[in-house]
């Protein structure tokens, strides 16, 4: 902040700071002070200019800025004025220009207006830009400076600030007059020779006059706007089948003279098609940009001041929700006008498309962005006159844009054909100005640009045609009639309840503005609204920008998703965890995890694995006196208990196969000579029901198939060992000596020799039977001190009486069975 020293105290930029006895004669000469200083820009935009401004000169400069401290206006301003330079570098590179030629890089940022940090900058046709500035006043009782007024450089226009007036020095009321009562050396003009001082004066201040008027002169004469017909490029069609080819309008007309002048006797000189005029192109080229054609009817065109200060208004016309005029081409018969395109259509062409949804968020947005382009308009170009829905633009950014403003002169066309055409375009036109007008838009006002805006509220809120209610009975002309026939009550639109629900069912947004509808078609002009009124009553609250509104909403949606799939992902987590403790159940973990890295398993040998091999005594019997269901059940239950035992050793479940159970230790995982013992303590906790037999040896192990693949075991190991089971007893555990060696080494087993026995496919083999250990039960135990658990009889049917079948934690209670 800046301080100015004064006689006994310092004056800031926000008010007086400190004093002596003096300060009371300071202060009443600065109540007579008005301030006139650049605006300053607001906005997001300019708000993290300032924040970037302020990280660097923290980082490069080791300049901090303190609280309160903002950031000067100017640096904006510079980075616009290098932004400017940077776009007439470019396009002078493109164009493959010199970069050294000043003068040429001079006369594009001339006449350049684009969006900057500091706001929207415009720079003339002379180099200076049309700037914003605020008129501050001091206000007698805070001693502060405040912003009253603000002068808007694009249009020249001043506009108070609503609440805030200027404090005019002696208690007057309104500013002093233009030449003071003494003149402005402080003499009477007609004595003491005033008049020579007074003529000076008066010649000093015709002289800017003239210098003013010089300069709007210059304005006038600027031809930069003009269009030359072989700048602007159009798509024709050169034949069927072929890719439409760019051809300049001027070209257009000739080929469109040419085909009329053959008939249909010769070629076409290339274009194809006996439909081609210039009415039919809306969208060309111009300077590589897209642009709107519009074509206009004119036989003979002046030049005078007239429409030059017309189209000089036009020109300074900038804001969001006006399209921007490009230049216009006045060389009769081909007069047509270049506009700011828009993609979206108009918004005739949005309400009728059925395939866009729009909710009322959007159609809020639409009316905020008519009101804001129209408040504009007023306050500097005056009335529109052609306010229509076929006028007001969409954008890239669905941003509604009003256009065919001003340029009355220009645009009236030469020849009038009162036509269907004709009397569809007065049904937007207040009922004052229709018996006045020779053409549409002709005669304008600010009330009957409101009435217009009336008649597209009713197209926004039913998404159809104007006074939708009576155009299928009755024709244009007759509604036109009508609505100027002063009936009472007046003819306007009808609009039900049941066709606001049909159209979307916007509840209170709908009901407010067909009520605000009403108020803008009233029929005497006094009666409706100003657009200033319909901006601060009317429409608080509206959705001021869609784009920002969607992002919001698609914020709102992401941090919504973000949450959702945190959700889903810890759900795809835990089934993925399920998915594989199941496929862990189906192979062993170290070859899973292999399979589901998508690697190929590879066979390997074990030198030494010890194979356990078990079934059901007289399973064969049991099955024939029982019921399917029984069986299952059985070996469901006894299976269930067998794998939960088993999870307390260091062994791998091969398979089941009927009531075969086979298991193995030292696979996949080696675990030294432990394979042995580990397979003969679960057999001890095991066998109370079932015949065991048990072999030690090398074998080869690998997955088999790709759908349900297998982990199989392969050797004579596997078939000896099932040999070993089905030469057994019941209720023992039959060994081999691979065994019963590999025992030894411990000393807690107990076993007993039962001899040589003929085993198929290998001989005679000295086997054992294993008796009993010191150690599974208290494994068991010590894994789960909880009592084991009661299992129902299983067959209480069949004749034979049960007995007592004890297994760790299990009570089962088969039939007695034959050995």
């Amino acid at each position: 902040m800046s301080f100015e020293r004064t006689q006994g105290g310092y004056w800031g930029e926000t008010g007086w700071a400190a004093g002596d006895e003096r300060d009371a004669a300071a202060r009443a000469a600065y109540e007579a002070l008005l301030r006139v200083s650049l605006k300053l820009p607001t906005g997001d935009r300019f708000d993290d200019f300032a924040d970037t401004v302020k990280a660097r000169a923290k980082q490069h400069y080791n300049y901090t800025f303190s609280d309160g401290e903002e950031v000067n206006f100017f640096i904006g301003a510079f980075y616009d004025g290098v932004y400017l330079l940077g776009m007439a570098l470019n396009e002078t590179l493109t164009e493959g220009g010199d970069i050294r030629d000043g003068r040429n890089i001079t006369r594009r940022m001339w006449g350049r207006d684009f969006h900057g940090i500091t706001g929207h900058v415009r720079i003339d046709s002379l180099g200076d830009r049309d700037a914003d500035y605020a008129i501050l006043d001091l206000d007698p009782v805070t001693g502060k400076f405040e912003v009253v007024a603000f002068y808007h450089g694009l249009n020249g226009s001043y506009k108070p600030v609503a609440g805030k007036a200027i404090h005019w020095p002696g208690g007057r009321r309104g500013p002093p007059p233009d030449t003071p009562r003494c003149g402005f050396l402080g003499n009477d003009p007609m004595c003491q020779g005033g008049i020579m001082r007074n003529f000076c004066l008066c010649f000093e201040v015709n002289n800017n006059v003239l210098s003013g008027q010089a300069r709007i002169d210059a304005e006038l004469n600027n031809t930069a706007w003009r269009v030359r017909p072989e700048e602007v490029l159009v798509e024709v069609g050169t034949g069927l089948g072929a890719s439409p080819a760019l051809h300049s309008i001027n070209e257009v007309l000739k080929l469109s003279l040419g085909w009329s002048a053959r008939g249909s006797n010769g070629a076409t000189s290339g274009v194809n098609t006996p439909s081609l005029n210039l009415a039919t192109f809306t969208v060309g080229l111009y300077k590589g940009n897209r642009v709107a054609v519009k074509k206009i009817h004119r036989k003979k065109l002046d030049l005078n001041k007239k429409l030059l200060w017309e189209i000089k208004q036009a020109r300074n016309v900038s804001h969001e929700n006006t399209a921007r005029f490009i230049g216009a081409c006045v060389d009769c018969p081909l007069v047509f006008v270049l506009t700011e395109y828009c993609p979206k259509g108009s918004l005739k062409d949005v309400l009728a498309n059925e395939e866009l949804q729009l909710d009322w968020n959007f159609r809020t947005s639409l009316v905020h962005d008519i009101v804001q382009g129209m408040c504009y308009l007023h306050a500097g170009l005056g009335a529109h006159g052609k306010l229509r829905s076929s006028n007001c633009l969409i954008d890239g950014r669905f941003v509604l844009k009003i256009s065919d403003y001003g340029l009355n002169t220009l645009c009236t066309p030469t020849d009038l054909i009162k036509d269907d055409t004709y009397y569809y375009k007065l049904l937007w036109t207040a009922p004052e100005l229709v018996t006045g007008s020779v053409y549409p838009g002709a005669i304008a006002s600010l009330k009957g640009d409101v009435y217009s805006f009336g008649i597209i509220l009713e197209e926004i809120v039913l998404r159809a045609g104007p006074f939708h209610h009576y155009t299928s009975t009755m024709c244009n002309k007759d509604i036109v009639l009508r609505v100027c026939a002063r009936e009472s009550p007046p003819f306007r639109p009808a609009v039900c309840v049941s066709e606001v629900g049909a159209a979307g069912g916007g509840g209170n947004a709908a009901a407010e503005l067909l009520e605000l509808a009403a108020r803008c078609w009233a029929e005497a002009p006094d009666d409706r609204p100003t657009f200033d009124a319909i901006n601060v009553n009317y429409i608080k609250g509206y959705c001021d920008n869609l784009m920002d509104d969607l992002l919001r909403r698609m914020e709102q949606y992401a941090n919504n998703l973000e949450t959702l799939v945190e959700e889903k992902t810890e759900q795809l987590s835990l089934e993925k965890r399920r998915s594989e403790e199941l496929l862990y159940q189906v192979l062993p973990r170290p070859v899973a995890q292999q399979l589901m890295a998508g690697e190929m398993v590879q066979p390997e040998s074990f030198e030494c694995v010890t194979v356990y091999f078990s079934d059901i005594v007289g399973f064969t019997e049991l099955c024939a006196a029982s019921t399917p269901i029984q069986v299952v059940d059985l070996l469901n239950d006894l299976y269930s208990t067998f794998d939960r035992i088993i999870g307390f050793y260091d062994v791998y479940k091969v398979e089941t196969i009927g009531d075969a159970y086979m298991v193995v230790s030292g696979l996949p995982e080696r675990n030294g000579d432990l394979h042995a013992r580990e397979i003969c303590l679960m057999a001890l906790a095991v066998v109370e029901a079932v015949r065991v037999g048990v072999h030690s040896g090398p074998v080869c192990a690998g997955v088999v198939g790709v759908k349900m693949p297998h982990y199989c075991l392969f050797g004579d190991t596997v078939n000896t060992a099932s040999r070993m089971e089905s030469t057994g007893q019941p209720l023992r555990i039959h060994l081999s000596e691979n065994t019963r060696a590999l025992l030894n080494q411990w000393g807690t087993f107990v076993v007993e020799r039962r001899g040589e026995v003929e085993l198929k496919g290998r001989g005679r083999m000295l086997t054992h039977w294993l008796l009993q250990c010191s150690e599974p039960e208290a494994r068991l135990l010590a894994q789960s001190p909880q009592p084991p658990p009661q299992y129902p009889i299983l067959f209480p049917s069949l004749p034979q009486p049960p007995i007592a079948l004890q297994v760790p934690y299990l009570v089962v209670e088969p039939p007695t069975l034959a050995a």
